[in-house]
């Protein structure tokens, strides 16, 4: 993704230009006319429905003490993941033009370069920040150390404020990437593999928040995420010729990688093989958000397999393409270095053949030439 240096002429408004270099300030303004609804009494049922979230459930115990507010999904969640999509469009062109684009122009990075830079910088914090958070929420949701709580109590279609605003955020903003590609100038060829990731993001999580997989979901995203935080800061490093803190953090991805995938496919395989099936509620309720039958269990579990079996292969490729680089890298000093030792070798050769030589001739020149050594040789008697 290209800087978005803004040039020294005016745009026409509403040109591609205009929107691409002053999107941020656009989005923004028509986020702050929802927040300005709040305040008056006549748009807040609106406005609420696209900032709150939606599908609220207050219980009380004898009528009078009220429980916790819990929330379940719904058709009013789209409206809030639009808001709260352009809400992160917002927070990336704030981190895009007050972080990244300065450290980027010290950088002086080539083009391809900057396109790694600025896709890792985005994605950074996003993984980092979700791998935090969500680490917070399993330990407050007594996921850590009970870990049969991943299926009792199945269907989990009641959510706590915060895991419902987790999954919302998670959702809006691999939706708001889709927009991005078109403010960032994204290339041909660099949309689809990017389209592809998108969508992948986008297919498991809003599955597991329909069928009410939250808790499964939360903790393999943990995982996930905070692998991935580790390869882009990585990747950022690398970038920026740190080759040294590079090295030291490839090498710490590579093993947590490794676990990650492991650890990922044990806790689906303990949920969907052997917890769930042993719920006394097993079948498919629709009404109730149980969808805890046999297809939709073995499909999910095999999904999440086959997942972690696609990134272990991409790893792997990924593994190899760095030891060639590296091997074809290291051969031209070795073959330097064998050409240096030859040279010094036949260098010395010549030094050695050469000397004897000159003084053969010096002794016989200086016997011509009636030499000192020739006057002072004893006479035959």
């Amino acid at each position: 993704m290209p800087s978005r240096r803004k040039s020294g002429k005016n745009a026409p408004i509403l040109s591609h230009e205009f929107i691409i270099t002053n999107h941020g300030d656009i989005v923004s303004c028509v986020c702050m006319l929802f927040m300005i609804g709040l305040m008056f009494q006549a748009t807040t049922k609106v406005a609420a429905v696209f900032i709150a979230p939606q599908h609220n459930v207050t219980k009380t115990i004898n009528g009078t003490e009220e429980l916790p507010t819990t929330y379940t999904n719904g058709p009013k969640d789209f409206c809030t993941i639009f808001f709260y999509s352009m809400a992160w469009i917002v927070v990336h062109a704030i981190i895009q033009e007050y972080v990244w684009d300065k450290i980027s122009r010290k950088l002086r990075l080539s083009k391809t370069k900057l396109t790694k830079f600025n896709d890792s910088g985005i994605l950074l914090p996003f993984y980092f920040f979700f791998a935090a958070w969500g680490a917070d929420i399993m330990i407050k949701e007594g996921f850590i150390p009970h870990v049969t709580k991943l299926w009792e109590g199945y269907p989990h279609n009641e959510m706590s404020f915060a895991l419902k605003f987790y999954f919302i955020l998670q959702i809006s903003f691999w939706v708001h990437c889709f927009p991005e590609l078109y403010f960032m100038r994204a290339k041909r060829e660099e949309i689809f593999p990017k389209v592809q990731l998108y969508i992948e993001y986008l297919f498991f999580i809003w599955a597991a928040y329909m069928l009410n997989f939250t808790h499964i979901t939360l903790c393999c995203l943990v995982v996930h995420y905070a692998v991935e935080s580790i390869n882009h800061a990585m990747r950022m490093l690398n970038i920026s010729n740190k080759e040294d803190a590079a090295k030291n953090l490839f090498f710490v991805w590579t093993v947590l990688f490794a676990l990650a995938r492991f650890t990922i496919i044990a806790l689906a395989v303990m949920t969907f093989w052997y917890g769930l099936p042993r719920l006394d509620n097993a079948g498919l309720h629709v009404n109730s958000g149980n969808f805890n039958s046999p297809p939709i269990r073995l499909t999910s579990m095999a999904g999440v397999v086959l997942m972690q079996a696609w990134l272990a292969w991409n790893f792997i490729c990924y593994q190899i393409r760095v030891w060639r680089e590296h091997s074809s890298n290291a051969t031209p000093s070795k073959i330097k270095e064998v050409k240096k030792k030859t040279k010094k070798e036949a260098d010395k050769k010549k030094k050695n053949d050469v000397v004897p030589e000159e003084s053969e001739e010096a002794k016989e020149n200086e016997k011509r030439n009636g030499s000192p050594r020739a006057l002072t040789k004893p006479k035959k008697a």
